[in-house]
């Protein structure tokens, strides 16, 4: 016994195997990785429009757009989407009757949001506005807006949105002076007054 254990010891151990050389240089041209594809914004972003010495580029976190001042940054807008599958309500956005799918999706967010804010505080003032046809891309969309103000008329929130939808997903660009959320949102609302209607312009040459 003790003479096979040595023996099958001796066999599976087997001799050190000596360092192997590096494998010669490659010849001719380089083989690089192909680019990853882009995402979020820079997927889509088409034409920039902004006020003069503002830039407009997407930000490290793809699903903001970064809008800054001289190199300050003054606010963002933030895009999702999400499938027509989710949403909670009775419309679906057949061919042709998008628009009033769009609609019911408005007015059921503005209806969250006044919830939501009166809920936080019962002083406060939900005003929605009307929403307007804009396209979204090359997608028939809405474009939608409210305030919430204080009982003195001070400016709590200010909402600025854009949905669309292919009849697959619904796309949505949020921005404007969104109390405690510092994403999607500016610093002030002179600031968002100023660029809103470049967003208008960038939000009609999306590459969707």
């Amino acid at each position: 016994m003790i003479l096979v254990s040595n023996v099958l010891i001796a066999c599976t151990a087997g001799p050190p195997t000596a360092p192997q050389p590096e494998p010669p240089p490659a010849t001719g041209a380089a083989v690089t990785a192909p680019a990853a594809p882009a995402t979020g914004w820079a997927a889509i972003l088409g034409p920039v429009s902004a006020p003069e010495n503002w830039q407009v580029e997407p930000c490290v976190n793809d699903v903001l757009l970064c809008v800054e001042a001289n190199g300050e940054l003054m606010g963002t807008v933030e895009r999702f989407s999400y499938p027509v599958s989710e949403v909670n309500l009775p419309e679906i956005p057949t061919p042709g009757a998008e628009r009033e799918f769009l609609q019911a999706w408005v007015a059921d967010h503005y209806g969250t949001i006044e919830r939501d804010r009166t809920m936080a505080d019962p002083n406060l003032t939900f005003t929605s506005e009307p929403p307007q046809d804009i396209a979204v891309g090359s997608l028939p969309g809405l474009r939608y807006g409210y305030t919430v103000t204080h009982p003195n008329g001070a400016l709590f929130d200010r909402g600025i949105g854009y949905v669309a939808t292919d009849g697959d997903q619904v796309y949505v660009f949020v921005t404007g002076v969104i109390s405690g959320d510092p994403t999607g949102s500016f610093s002030d609302e002179a600031a968002v007054e100023a660029f809103a209607p470049h967003l208008d312009t960038i939000i009609q040459g999306l590459q969707l």
